[in-house]
């Protein structure tokens, strides 16, 4: 019973950790609506920077989303199909957002499959998979 409260608890955890779920605590959330390999996010805020990945380095897959604790906008988000060496160089797409959102909202950056390769969108609404 023990081994199965803690693989729970630890679950849980995870789960939290991931973003996996829609209930983020956090300023600025991506959202994974794609097939692209994407392996690691980075946010470069104007007065500091971030990123994050799996912790076993593995792609994200569709409807995966990671949040993080916003900075001074503007921000540029950053995707990338292996870990960042440079921040600005070697992005699979990137996004600029020049302001905060309004007041009690988080901006939602959603990574879609486009014709050109990966896409990135944004708005205040978690993305549906069915968005384009």
């Amino acid at each position: 019973m023990k081994k199965v409260v803690c693989a729970l608890a630890a679950a849980c955890l995870l789960s939290g950790l991931s973003g996996c779920g829609r209930e983020i605590e956090a300023d600025l959330v991506f959202v994974n609506q794609s097939d692209a390999v994407i392996v690691e996010v980075v946010t470069a805020f104007q007065d500091q920077s971030g990123g994050t990945r799996n912790a076993d380095s593995s792609p994200l897959k569709r409807g995966e989303s990671f949040g993080f604790e916003a900075g001074e906008y503007p921000v540029t988000v950053y995707v990338y199909d292996k870990a960042a060496g440079d921040v600005m160089e070697g992005a699979l797409a990137q996004l600029t957002i020049q302001e905060a959102p309004p007041e009690g909202e988080r901006w939602y950056v959603a990574a879609r499959d486009g014709a050109g390769g990966l896409t990135l969108s944004t708005g205040t609404r978690f993305p549906d998979s069915d968005e384009r």
